[in-house]
């Protein structure tokens, strides 16, 4: 059934729909010395957004300053696709001229997520279907000179041609989408991808890929692709979220867990009951928190251990949500159609 990377793009194209009918004036937060080990709610700074006027944002990271790094997915009409840092003095471009295209669906395409770690970012282009490296340690927001996405100084590691090789998802079209990313053991790279239904390992050591888990599809009544979104390493296991083939089905999707095991990873369902989730966090007391779009509703900020829990709502197609590791209590949530980033404080 071919619905993987056509999820990911209805997805888009309904964020862009969804952007012409809310209007957003909310916020989010956590850490590491954090005061509420599992928060039951948020509450919504007053005032403007984190950041906005952000050209269809998607992912989220954040440096050991507290910096806030984000992927722009651009127009779709011109390679205007960039990176950009938001510090407390203001919003500037990183990377700039990324490729950025318009899916089947009618929406902008092409960057998705980013990890900053050790001065570098790693990024990934879904319609490139590649993992970009840069060495940003340098960088000085609002005095160095933006780099261009041709720079020599991008390292490019072609995701697409060893998945669709490898065809981990068949007997299903090959298709690739590499979407988000979390470093796991041995400092690899772990890779969700949305038109796989899998997830890719980058080895540090020596750059080779390999399929690492494969999500099969849902069976029974209310059949399915999993396709993963989210994803993020406790130290011993990997938390998936994910959103079901087209029409995303009230309460089918499920929140997964990836264990180690040698070379791969053995997966297993941890929580069913959600609607299209889009990304994961842990708390610090080492529970699940998603962002769920809101296909055949509100979308909201939900409990990853009770799918009848609403920890922030509304959120206004939420597709990225982010634990700071530098301010207690504070996560940041990423609204891709009206182009903001929401920062919110866990309360109990």
């Amino acid at each position: 059934m071919n619905t993987t990377r056509i999820t990911i793009q209805s997805l888009l194209a309904l964020l862009l729909v969804s952007s012409l009918l809310f209007g957003v004036t909310s916020c989010f937060q956590q850490i590491q010395d954090h005061r509420f080990p599992n928060p039951t709610a948020f509450s919504a700074a007053q005032g403007p957004p984190f950041a906005a006027g952000l050209n269809f944002p998607i992912g989220l990271t954040e440096d050991n300053k507290g910096n806030v790094w984000v992927t722009e997915v651009g127009s779709g009409t011109v390679n205007n696709g960039q990176v950009s840092v938001i510090t407390p003095t203001g919003t500037f471009p990183v990377i700039t001229g990324f490729k950025s295209g318009i899916s089947p669906e009618n929406s902008p395409e092409g960057l998705n997520h980013l990890l900053y770690k050790d001065g570098k970012l790693y990024i990934l282009h879904g319609t490139d279907e590649a993992l970009y490296i840069v060495d940003v340690s340098t960088f000085v927001p609002g005095t160095s000179a933006p780099i261009s996405a041709s720079s020599p100084l991008l390292t490019k590691i072609d995701i697409g041609p060893f998945v669709r090789k490898a065809h981990p998802n068949a007997p299903d079209e090959e298709h690739s989408n590499p979407f988000n990313l979390a470093f796991g053991p041995n400092g690899d790279l772990f890779i969700t991808d949305s038109g796989a239904n899998a997830i890719i390992r980058w080895a540090k050591s020596n750059g080779e890929l390999s399929v690492y888990a494969v999500f099969p599809d849902i069976t029974g009544p209310l059949s399915g692709d999993v396709v993963p979104t989210g994803i993020i390493f406790d130290g011993t296991k990997f938390w998936v979220s994910s959103l079901t083939g087209a029409p995303f089905v009230n309460g089918v999707a499920r929140i997964y867990q990836v264990t180690p095991s040698g070379n791969t990873g053995v997966v297993t369902e941890y929580k069913s009951g959600f609607t299209g989730m889009t990304d994961i966090a842990l708390t610090p007391g080492g529970k699940p928190i998603v962002t769920e779009f809101g296909f055949s509703g509100t979308g909201r900020l939900a409990n990853g251990d009770d799918a009848t829990v609403s920890l922030f709502t509304p959120a206004i197609t939420p597709v990225d949500i982010l634990a700071s590791t530098t301010n207690a209590d504070t996560y940041y949530i990423l609204y891709y159609g009206p182009g903001l980033i929401i920062k919110i404080t866990a309360t109990n």
